[in-house]
């Protein structure tokens, strides 16, 4: 009994079982389970209440210079003095939320407008308003050196005085920036879309109440072989449905047997991620599986559940849905 799956209504993206070959129709048994829409979660994402500000809204907000915003948001390094006296180690006093020259960025705090440059988000005002009010001595005389490629402490400690201690001062920066929401942040390509984590408490709160409620059932189908997708004779990188499109939200499985996320798994696309690169598998989706398995990453309260998919290793739900209302109305 070969495993296959229909990319067809009805049943589409459901696995099943061949049981008999005949006239040019193949029936097939499926199970099928009843995917959540998630309308109240698309509509909160479509009606996003985050304010985004250009460079220079935020900079005449927070008082701080173009330059040293660009850098805070980057990297900044800082040189500390070792303990021996002798040279000095690189200390990075900046966020790390984005990055020009490799185009990468944290969606969450900052996103690439075309012909507008850098924008950044509220929640990032915020995190940076209240790092400049924690350590106003530092940010007070990074200003003076903003233009230097790396900022020498001792030079700053000077103008502090010298009962300053600057190794303590700098240890509690370092310990406050590790706290922070921004500490390790997934950065991807610009024009990615990424899923806010407050949103993802919120996809998992849906999926927990719909799994109390859904049904799995069978179905008996004929169909004809164009409309079915077997793993075993998997062409390439060609997906299984070459006219489906993927958005944040949409409910997948994966096809791929010969992966470490386990044949068969359910999951949510919580994120895009957009390249330069046009080839064909140079698309790639973030998604958050239902159960965790070994070697998938860290998301939210997930430990082991998200994965970066190729278009080839997907089917999609969601877009049967789609495609099933278009043909319907």
């Amino acid at each position: 009994e070969a495993k296959v799956f229909v990319i067809a209504n009805p049943g589409y993206g459901s696995m099943g079982s061949v049981e008999e070959v005949a006239e040019n129709r193949i029936k097939v048994q499926l199970k099928v389970d009843e995917e959540p829409q998630l309308m109240d979660l698309r509509d909160a994402l479509d009606n996003e209440g985050e304010d985004w500000y250009f460079p220079r809204e935020m900079c005449n907000s927070l008082g701080v210079s173009p330059l040293l915003l660009s850098k805070i948001t980057s990297t900044m390094k800082v040189g500390v003095e070792n303990k021996s006296g002798r040279g000095s180690s690189d200390m990075n006093i900046g966020l790390s939320i984005k990055y020009s020259s490799r185009k990468m960025m944290a969606p969450e705090y900052a996103r690439y407008v075309d012909n507008g440059g850098w924008q950044y988000s509220d929640s990032l005002f915020d995190i940076i308003k209240a790092y400049i009010d924690k350590f106003p001595e530092l940010f007070g005389e990074l200003e003076h050196h903003v233009k230097s490629d790396k900022i020498n402490t001792s030079e700053i400690a000077k103008k502090l005085g010298a009962d300053f201690d600057m190794r303590t001062y700098l240890d509690e920066v370092r310990k406050y920036l590790k706290a922070l929401p921004t500490n390790n942040c997934k950065l991807v390509g610009v024009g990615s879309e990424m899923m806010s984590s407050k949103h993802v408490e919120k996809l998992l709160r849906d999926l927990e109440k719909h799994r109390k409620t859904v049904k799995p059932h069978e179905l008996v189908v004929k169909v004809k072989p164009r409309v079915l997708f077997n793993p075993k004779f998997q062409n390439g990188v060609l997906p299984p449905d070459t006219k489906a499109d993927f958005r944040i939200c949409d409910r997948v499985v994966n096809v791929c047997a010969s992966h470490c996320v386990p044949f068969g798994l359910k999951g949510t696309i919580v994120g895009l991620r957009k390249t330069e690169d046009q080839r064909a598998d140079s698309v790639k989706f973030e998604v958050l599986f239902d159960d965790p398995f070994i070697g998938g990453g860290e998301m939210g309260p997930c430990s082991t559940h998200l994965y970066t998919m190729l278009p080839f290793t997907l089917i999609n739900f969601s877009h049967g849905s789609r495609a099933n209302e278009d043909k319907n109305y």
